[in-house]
This record gives C-alpha cells, structure tokens and sequence, in this order.
C-alpha cells in the first residue's frame, strides 16, 4: 500500500487537526480543497497473517524522526491508492490496521466548520459558561503572580536595626563582604568586615546591589488596648521669661520655698512635682522649665513631654522674647496653653496690656473672644491660683489622658547627675506603665536595675505608675536630658543594646569631629590672627551642662573659635586637668567642685579652672576672655600740633624750627609728622624739644619752642609739626 493511502485512512481527528493547523499558518479562504479518493469495494483478502518477530528497540535519540507531510498538497497532487493494493513494508510494520470511516469531502468540510466555529464561538449557554470559567482561571494565574511579585519584592527589602556590620550586611543580601567593601570604597569609605556603617551609607549600599531598606527601631513600641487603659493626672508645664513668677506658683501650689534656695534666684533644672488639688481632690503633675535664654532645649524638652502648658506672663512687664520661645514651643508641639498673668498686685500692673500685646500674635483670650484660657493670679498671695488650677483641669478632661499602668514603663529622663554618696542620680518622667525597684531599665547607651526610688519629697517608694516623676538609683551612667527610657526582661538584651548605642556615639563622635582642610587653613591664614579657645565643661546635671555648652558655642566669630572638646557630669577630675594640658584647654565647673589631687595637679601645670553657679556670669566671663584674646585695634591719637616761626641752621647739629604750639602739646617721646601744604613729607621721631636753652619733655599750648628732626633738615617757615601717638583699643565680639 502506498504512502499516501496510508495517510488516508487516518483518523478524521488526526486530519482536521492538521487542516486546522494548516488554517492557522496560512489562512486560504478563497480557496477550496477538494480531495479525490477513490472508493472502496470491500474487504480483500491477502492471505495468511504473520506475526512479525519483536525487534530491539533503537535508543531515543537514534529514531527517525517522521517527517510531517502536508496532506492539503498530497491530496490534490496525488490519488488515493485503489483498494486491495499492498502496504509498502516498513521498519516496526505491524500487518493491516482494522478498517476506518470513509472519508468523503463533505466530511472534511463539516469537521472544518465545526473546528472553525469551537475557535470563533463567543454565545450560547455552554460556551459561556467555558468563557466564565477561562475568566476565572486567568484571575487566579493573575493573583498568583502578584503574589509571587509582592513576595520577590519584599525579599528585596532589607529590614535592618541602626546596627550593622558590613558582614551582617553581606550575609543579608547574600553577597561577599569582599563586594560591599569595595562598594564602600568606592564612595570613598575604608571599611573592615566588621566595622558598622551608618544608614545612609547603608541605604546606598543596598541601593547598588538592588535591594530596598527598611530602619527598625530597636525599642519595641507597645500598643496599649482600649479596655486596658485608665484615666491619668496631666502633666502641666509651666513656661515663660525669667523672673516671671514661675517657681513662686509651684511654691504656693505645693507650699514649699525653692525660689529662694536657686542661685541667683533663677530655676536651672527641670524639677518635676506631683501635687493634689485641696478643692477637686485631683492630681496634677507639675514640670517647672528655667526661663533664662540659654535654657531653649530644655524648655523644648518641657514642652515635648507635657500635655498642657500655662505661660506665666508679668502684668508689669511685657511679652519676653523668652516668652514667645515658650509659646512657639507649644504650638508647635500641638499643646494647649493656658496663660496665667501673675504680679496684678504690683504697683503698675496692667493685665490689658498683656492680652493686647497676646492679640497682636494672634492669640485671643476667652474673655476677648478667642479659644484660649487665662487667669490673672498673684504667686506671692494666692489669688486666683484654684481658679487657674480648675481651668487646667477642665482642659485635662477635654483632652481625656488615660493610660495603661499594667505594662513595662516608659518614659523620658528628665535630668541627671553624680552624687558621691550615692553614685548616678536620674530624674525620671514615667508615662506609661508602672516602674518598681528592680526593674531593668534601658536608656540611650546606658542601663542598669533600679536600686531604689524617690520622690520629689525624698521619701522612698516602691513603685510609681504613670504621670509620676520620680528620682531613681541603678544606672551605670549619667544619660541626657530628654532620652526615653524603656524597660527590658533580660539584662543581656539591655546590656547588648547599650554597648552598640555606646559605640555608635563614639563612631558619630569620630565622624563629627571636625578636621583640618586645606580651605580652612586657607581662610584662617587670609584672617590673619585665628585663634581658638578651648573648653572642657563639668556640670552637676546633664541639662544644665548641655545648655551652657550651645550658649558658649554661640560666642563663636570669624576670628576666634570656641570649641566645647569634652562635657560631663560629675566633680573636676585629673583626668579632665590632664586633658587640659594637653589640649591647652580651661576648665568650667558649673554648681561642682575639683577633687583635691585634680586641684594640686592644676596648680602644678597651671591650668586654669573656672567655678561657676549661676549660668549667664559664666557665658559673660567666657566672652570677656575671648575679647581679650582677640588683636586689639591701634588707633592714633593726636597730641597736639605746632607751626614753624622762624628756622635756624647750626653747624655740627643741624636745622632747628622756632615753632609756636597752636593746639594740644608737643612731647618729646611721640611720633611727629611735618605737615607742608597739607601733605606729610615726614614721619618719625624728634631729635630734640628745647625751650629757650633747656632741653624739656613737653611744651604746652601758647609757648614756643625749638625741634629738631631725627636725620630731616629740610624745614621751612609755615610748616606744621604734628605730635601724635598709638593707642590700642580692645575689640568686641561681633
């Protein structure tokens, strides 16, 4: 049997499915497709059936491969072989297949439409269910691949803490250390593999091999439940200008003398007090912020942690530039204020004055219409102190404070100082929680267990819940003013997240510290006399000491540079006179004392060591040093002038001037100019003053003399003698 014969006794399926391919390659729709075949009689018989022996199968990749023939071509150029004609035999034939449908053209054409119109379909109530479900499995692939896309995403971004090494950042995006070193130093940066790096080098890093970065912070933020949370006292700042009256309020509100136990009579630290109402029973805590000008961050740090604010303003005084730091303070914060205009008991009291001066800065009090409270008080007598008081607890109950008192503390430190007795001592806020004795506790690169609490009577206490400030004992170190503090479980936890925040602030330290460039050196050089002065500051509390620090700083001008090399709490140390020695540095103590072998050794290498208690004589003293420090300016000064008379020429001395003193006096020590005709043709000094024969060391106004130029004869009638001399002026910082 020939080739093509076989090919049409093919099942229909097997040939419409080649047409259809046929229809999709090339789409022939003029054309029609006739097939010839010649029809079948019956069954032949050929004769005995042999069973073909069962050869080894060839391997896969040796087998011929059956070349596809087109059977749309084979059809129209060949004829279907005649029956009873024999197969040709081939390799793995078999013997005759059983009988097959006759194909006719009329098949092939219906099995097209049909196959055309499956392809096509876009009704009817089966094919629209198959487009439903088609719909919906590619909503499905869809899905999934955004899935796979939203998972290949975040496992491109890196979620790190502030602490990593350039080896954990290797480990993290599965590279070598070897390839973020060299990414290090192409921007320029020396890295070990185990050096830490900080976030924006991070940020870049990753950036370059592809990968997103997300910062965590290393405290974990509790979120507190509705149901768990209770009503909490306010805390009440209270803020404006020095000698305003407001430590005198906290004295009559607690009934305790503070104002006159302060240096100078001025409030240097935050103090914080919890006190209850005689009237409402309700308790309210107090923050007290220093007023002075170079308390700005402290009062920020007031502001930051207080939940109601009163501006203490003077009825006899006006709105303080201090005054305003405050109240711009809190309206950026977001806090109500509440004024209290105290002293209206005082001779020239004008509260009037005060709410217009407050109008004006577009603050409107109630009574004039606006949304803010005030209150006219006297600290000193007590008037309208509860009503002040009431108007802050109304406030508090708008705001409606609750907190959680079941959980771990937190809160911020409020200040911190070094007792000899007793070793660290902090001022704490607690906001959240309830603190107790011992607890571990963490703050900035410092922590420790509480050994034991205080309040701001001295008493001791076993536990404080929130809106309590308290003084508590246990840290290995003085922390800053303003740093939060959490509480941990476990001591190694605590203990390895303050060794890297430790050595992340050496590592700022470094990076911060300024270098000498080839620009400066330039710029100090075209100045002329740079100098540098110096400081090392040790101060009782951490507040106090930072604020001394940015005033001094200030002082800074083109021509001398303040540099603050070293700040700590605590008493003068030979350490700190040792590192004065070797940075050629004063010291300031504020409110502290050097230890004796710290004075002996300052007398030894003559350094000098400034004690201060009261902030603002420090910052004049410091100025005054760094005036004297400064070039001072040389200015002339004019003695007095004389006319020349008459000139007389002597041998073996010279020419001698008869002059006539017009204004001032002529000395014989100053520097004289000879004036001709307004220009100076000469300026040095005199070789002698003579009057009549006598050789004298000033003449004086209205009298006549003889002068003698040193090395200069050439003198004539009507020139003019000018007396002067050189005068050094301090100069001012600018």
């Amino acid at each position: 049997m020939k080739p093509l014969e076989k090919k049409a006794e093919a099942p229909i399926k097997e040939v419409v499915k080649e047409i259809t391919e046929i229809k999709e390659v090339k789409e022939e729709k003029d054309k029609t497709i006739v097939a010839k075949a010649a029809r079948l009689t019956g069954t032949t018989v050929l004769g005995k059936i042999e069973l073909p022996v069962e050869k080894e199968r060839e391997p896969k990749g040796k087998r011929k491969r059956i070349k596809k023939v087109n059977i749309a071509k084979t059809i129209n150029k060949r004829p279907v072989a005649a029956a009873g004609e024999e197969r040709r035999k081939g390799t793995g034939a078999r013997g005759p297949k059983p009988k097959k449908a006759e194909i006719t053209p009329e098949s092939i054409q219906k099995e097209i439409k049909e196959t055309l119109a499956r392809l096509s379909s876009k009704g009817g109530g089966k094919k629209k269910g198959d487009k439903y479900r088609r719909d919906k499995r590619a909503a499905i692939a869809e899905k999934r691949d955004e899935d796979i896309l939203k998972k290949d995403e975040e496992s491109k971004t890196l979620q790190l803490t502030e602490f990593v090494t350039v080896s954990d950042l290797a480990s993290l995006m599965d590279v070598t250390p070897t390839d973020v070193i060299s990414a290090c130093m192409s921007l320029g940066i020396f890295a070990s593999i185990n050096q830490r790096i900080d976030a924006e080098t991070i940020t870049i890093i990753a950036d370059e091999f592809g990968f997103g970065v997300d910062f965590i912070s290393a405290e974990e933020e509790i979120i507190d439940a509705e149901e768990d949370l209770i009503p909490r006292a306010p805390i009440v700042t209270v803020m404006g200008h020095v000698d305003h009256g407001k430590t005198s309020l906290l004295d009559y509100i607690r009934e305790a003398k503070i104002a006159s136990g302060e240096a100078g009579g001025i409030t240097q630290h935050i103090g914080a007090y919890k006190v209850t109402g005689k009237d409402s029973g309700r308790q309210i805590t107090f923050l007290d912020t220093p007023g002075h000008e170079a308390f700005t961050a402290m009062r920020a740090r007031g502001a930051a942690v207080t939940d109601i604010a009163i501006i203490i303003i003077s009825a006899d005084d006006a709105i303080m530039p201090q005054t305003k730091e405050a109240i711009n303070h809190c309206q950026a914060a977001g806090v109500p204020m509440v004024f209290a205009i105290n002293k209206i008991d005082k001779e020239g009291a004008n509260p009037d004055n005060v709410k217009t001066q407050l109008s004006a800065m577009n603050l409107l009090v109630e009574e004039w219409g606006g949304k803010y409270q005030s209150q006219e008080i006297s600290a000193k007598t007590g008037v309208g102190i509860e009503d002040l008081l009431e108007k802050v607890l109304l406030e508090a109950e708008l705001l409606e404070l609750k907190a959680n008192p079941d959980r771990m503390a937190q809160g911020t430190v409020l200040e911190s100082s070094l007792d000899k007795g007793r070793g660290y001592v902090t001022n704490i806020l607690v906001e959240k929680g309830t603190l107790r004795v011992g607890d571990m506790m963490l703050t900035g690169p410092y922590y420790g267990k509480v050994k034991a609490m205080h309040n701001e009577d001295g008493k001791k206490i076993k536990e404080v819940g929130p809106a309590t400030p308290v003084s508590i004992i246990g840290l290995n170190g003085a922390p800053n003013a303003g740093d939060k503090f959490n509480i941990l479980q476990d001591e190694k936890e605590a203990k390895l997240i303050a060794s890297k925040r430790e050595q992340l602030q050496r590592e700022q330290g470094v990076r911060t510290k300024k270098v000498l460039t080839l620009e400066e050196i330039g710029r100090r050089l075209a100045i002329g006399n740079f100098k540098e002065l110096n400081i090392i500051i040790k101060g009782d509390v951490d507040g106090s000491i930072e604020a001394l620090t940015d005033s001094l700083l200030k002082l800074s001008t083109e021509e001398i540079a303040v540099n603050v090399i070293h700040k700590a709490v605590g008493a003068i140390t030979e350490a700190d006179v040792n590192l004065a020695v070797a940075s050629d540095a004063i010291i300031i103590g504020f409110q502290v004392r050097p230890t004796g072998q710290a004075r002996k050794l300052a007398e030894t290498e003559e350094v000098d060591i400034r004690l201060y208690s009261i902030i603002y004589k420090a910052i004049e003293e410091i100025k005054d040093a760094m005036e004297g420090m400064l070039s001072p300016d040389i200015i002339e000064e004019v003695l007095g002038t004389a006319e020349i008379r008459e000139v007389f020429k002597i041998s073996k001395i010279g020419t001698i001037a008869g002059s006539y003193v017009l204004e001032g006096n002529i000395v014989r020590t100053a520097n004289v100019r000879l004036i001709r005709d307004g220009i100076v043709i000469y300026n040095g000094k005199l070789a002698t003053l003579k009057r009549f024969k006598d050789d004298v060391k000033e003449v004086k106004f209205g009298y006549e003399c003889g002068i003698a130029l040193e090395k200069f004869n050439d003198l004539q009638i009507g020139d003019v003698f000018e007396s002067y001399h050189e005068v050094e002026v301090a100069k001012k910082l600018k």
